[in-house]
């Protein structure tokens, strides 16, 4: 298990070398933090060097296993994108980080001050302290995956498995055995699939997040596809947002965007741009919405959202302003060799799913309908060397309430 996570870490500090981000720094600390309080609770350390005092090991062994869940915690939160999350989420995130952080300075302080509780007795605190940060971060990945994100059903398989790797190395810390050389087994086993599945998400959910900029940027490969669910196939979707909502007793709101100049563009743009088009205004979008809300194209001049208000109230009512702004900033394109702008021209129509009766068929046909009727701004392709057009002065609010 020791070897495993040295690879690990050695690895982390290789990417952290090249790519000198964030990013790579959230990945060394984690995996140092939380792997070496796996590597000193094993009880491997204090064999290497004898030599050290066996209070000093105490003390790592009480402070590091709170403090590296306060730290797997806040990364869960970011790597939930808890932005787009309800208040509840990053209320759940914070205050369990904080309470970790503070747990670990009081067992820390209660070792170097006090004889009155024994080694065992402060371990098995920490114990304490760590299995219930695994039930949070059990509890925030299980509220992520039932707001749609289906990245998190995975990280809830490695919430159990660190449980089970808190368990067995804190029964290893207290010098209990209950499955003899199997626990030991089992424990390194959970430790390196917990590491091995957390990195495998985050890398997946790094380089979708990375995929998405670039795509909002415009930048978009030959073969372009659209990562979404798309006519019949997103309606389904939407269904199963708004029962999740109702069961979970939030509101949702399914809205349309219209792009209605796709097709007024005339010679301007070859054929096959208009997948370009759309490929980008969706990456920004879903950049804009986050993972778990549901996404989709339901013609090809329509986008449909359903987002469960369950999140911010401000983002409630999908920061319209700002997804508007963003869905009108120009798509970079190539004619014959010269850069082009095109300029969409969108439109918006919310409908909040209020009434069980309504049904998502019904919703999408109402957005749809509203999105095409609100006031928009005929835009155009223009040539890229020409100056942009002010959209703040020239552009009216594209936004219609149901």
């Amino acid at each position: 298990m020791a070897g495993v996570l040295l690879i690990l870490a050695l690895i982390a500090s290789a990417d952290l070398a090249v790519q000198r981000n964030k990013a790579s720094l959230r990945g060394l600390a984690f995996i140092v933090l939380t792997g070496g309080a796996a590597v000193i609770m094993s009880g491997l350390p204090s064999m290497l060097w004898p030599g050290v005092s066996d209070k000093a090991w105490l003390l790592l062994k009480v402070s590091m296993g709170p403090l590296s869940g306060a730290l797997a915690l806040s990364y869960l939160g970011i790597w939930l994108d808890e932005a787009h999350e309800d208040a509840n989420m990053r209320r759940m995130v914070t205050s369990g980080s904080m309470g970790l952080v503070m747990a670990a300075i009081a067992l820390a302080l209660m070792t170097v001050s006090t004889d009155a509780i024994t080694g065992a007795g402060l371990i098995a605190l920490a114990a304490v302290v760590n299995l219930l940060s695994a039930a949070l971060a059990f509890a925030v990945a299980l509220r992520g995956a039932r707001l749609g994100d289906r990245l998190a059903r995975w990280m809830v398989y490695a919430c159990v498995s660190l449980a089970v790797m808190v368990a067995g190395l804190y029964s290893q810390g207290l010098g209990l055995a209950p499955l003899g050389l199997a626990g030991k087994a089992i424990t390194a086993l959970t430790t390196v699939g917990y590491f091995l599945v957390v990195i495998v998400l985050t890398i997946l959910r790094t380089r979708e997040q990375r995929r998405l900029r670039r795509m909002a940027r415009g930048i978009v490969g030959r073969e372009v596809d659209i990562p979404m669910a798309q006519g019949a196939a997103l309606i389904p979707r939407v269904e199963d947002a708004i029962w999740r909502s109702q069961r979970m007793q939030q509101r949702c709101v399914v809205a349309a965007v219209s792009v209605r100049n796709l097709y007024e563009h005339g010679e301007l743009v070859p054929n096959g741009s208009e997948t370009k088009i759309l490929s980008v205004l969706a990456a920004r979008i879903r950049r804009l919405v986050g993972f778990r809300n549901v996404v989709g194209l339901y013609h090809p001049r329509c986008f449909v959202l359903a987002v469960s208000s369950g999140q911010d109230p401000k983002r409630g009512e999908l920061k319209m302003n700002e997804l508007l702004s963003s869905l009108r900033e120009p798509v970079p394109l190539t004619i014959h060799g010269e850069p082009v702008r095109f300029m969409p021209c969108v439109g918006m129509g919310v409908v909040p799913v209020d009434a069980p009766s309504l049904s998502a068929l019904d919703a999408i046909n109402q957005a749809e309908k509203q999105s095409f009727n609100a006031p928009g701004m005929v835009l155009s392709a223009v040539p890229s060397n020409d100056e942009p057009q002010d959209a703040q002065d020239t552009m009216p609010p594209s936004m219609a309430y149901y």
